[in-house]
């Protein structure tokens, strides 16, 4: 079958650099001291990761991949990662909660349901390095380091930064970007450190920062750091080729992205809203409205003390998510964009006379049907996922608002919680979050091809 040799041939290359550099973890931990047994299960981990890759290279075929099986292939590496970074932790905690953990880290959510006592150096570093990872997204440093250019890398790339892109499409382009992640990275940990935090807590805020990922070993946000990573989580909330374009033309953009915009407007409505409604200050709120929008999942305080109308806020802004092309999870502001100038469209219409031609245009560039026509079946699959999710939920007895927002949490990626998640959460509420987490990390879309693929496999 010419297609599953092409698909196994990428699927090798990603396994192999995941095994390459899932190695990471485990030399970081030798120096910090860690349980040798932890450190040998991150070996072996990257062992049976170069065993997969081995085994599949030897059916693999190089060819042109579809973005169908591109989107299947990605859905399976996020997977595949999940549960490689999960077998480490096992030994510190039961294999479901380890397992939530993994997915949770390379989906860049970071929901934990780990006792306090697995939470050693070593898994602080382990769970922060696969969220940088997930963050920038196998595939992507995939591409970078052992794919040629061309239209399959293209089919790859484009299920991750979307519509935004460099044209055309380089080896070069596609490093650039990955050079500006790690530069971002290293300022993050070099601002951290000077306002005041040790080295490994600067790189632990770092690498879940740049990728709005939210495991920290910090528990609340307050005084000066609160308002550097509020700053931060915008930063990394926008599309990561602003600053490819910055970059590029060694000039600021004469003009703000749309999406920038709209993050900024929602931040500022949305803030305000937070906080005349509840008992915060506004930093506070702003931090908390950033934190949900970007979906890092950095909090600052306890929210278990919102109110019911404050969780909804929140929830939505969790949903609505990060611009599209950025390491931010949710719908994506592009998207809610062409929603409502859609539903302008629509509105207007019938005002106009019956042979005019409308479209939808984002800063005066038309937008195809085929584009609005995605966006709303998106859509459409988050809520449809975000209702059977939080019906689950309060199948156990949990009210409606909370299990919304964990839901939501979980499937925009976020990370924040009112305290359901975690080691006493019912084990068939922590699949149905696993499963939030991979499905909204890569749009619901890719599953649903990669099942479509391994039933195309077995016809």
């Amino acid at each position: 079958m010419p297609g599953f040799r092409v698909f196994s041939y990428y699927y090798a290359r990603i396994t192999m650099l995941l095994a390459i550099t899932s190695l990471i973890p485990g030399f970081v931990s030798m120096v910090l001291g860690e349980d040798i047994l932890f450190i040998a299960l991150c070996f072996i981990s990257s062992l049976l990761l170069f065993s997969i890759s081995w085994i599949t290279d030897r059916y693999g075929t190089p060819g042109e991949i579809g973005l169908v099986d591109a989107s299947a292939l990605t859905a399976l590496s996020f997977l595949t990662a999940g549960i490689a970074a999960s077998i480490p932790i096992m030994i510190y905690d039961e294999p479901l909660n380890a397992l939530f953990e993994g997915v949770s880290a390379i989906t860049t959510t970071g929901l934990s349901s780990l006792h306090s006592y697995a939470l050693t150096p070593g898994v602080h570093f382990l769970r922060s390095f696969y969220q940088w990872i997930g963050g920038l997204s196998i595939a992507l440093l995939t591409i970078t380091i052992l794919v040629q250019p061309g239209s399959s890398a293209y089919n790859i790339y484009i299920v991750h930064m979307g519509k935004m892109k460099p044209k055309p499409l380089s080896s070069s382009a596609i490093k650039l970007i990955l050079k500006i992640y790690i530069v971002l990275t290293v300022f993050f940990i070099l601002l951290y450190m000077f306002i005041g935090q040790d080295p490994f807590t600067s790189v632990i805020n770092a690498l879940t920062t740049v990728s709005t990922g939210g495991f920290s070993t910090m528990n609340y946000f307050g005084g000066l750091n609160l308002y550097i990573a509020l700053i931060l989580m915008f930063v990394s909330a926008q599309p990561i080729l602003i600053y490819y374009y910055v970059f590029k033309n060694r000039r600021l953009l004469h003009r703000l992205d749309v999406q920038m915009i709209s993050f900024i407007t929602i931040t500022i409505i949305a803030g305000i809203l937070l906080y005349i409604s509840s008992n915060i200050s506004i930093g506070e709120a702003f931090f908390q409205t950033v934190s949900a929008l970007s979906t890092t999942g950095y909090t600052s305080i306890n929210n278990n003390i919102l109110g019911d109308h404050a969780k909804l806020l929140l929830s939505v802004l969790m949903i609505i998510g990060a611009g599209l092309g950025s390491t931010g999870g949710g719908l994506k502001q592009l998207r809610l964009i062409i929603l409502f100038k859609s539903i302008g469209n629509a509105l207007r219409k019938p005002l106009l006379p019956r042979k005019t031609i409308t479209m939808v245009k984002v800063r005066g560039v038309n937008v195809s049907s085929d584009e609005v026509e995605w966006t709303y079946m998106l859509l459409t699959l988050y809520i449809m996922v975000l209702i059977v999710s939080t019906w689950i939920f309060t199948l156990y007895g949990y009210s409606l608002v909370d299990s919304l927002f964990e839901s939501s949490s979980a499937l925009a990626t976020t990370g924040l919680s009112i305290g359901l998640s975690g080691p006493g959460l019912e084990n068939p509420l922590k699949i149905v979050l696993i499963i939030d987490m991979l499905l909204g990390r890569v749009e619901i879309i890719p599953y649903i091809y990669l099942v479509t693929y391994v039933w195309r496999i077995r016809r």
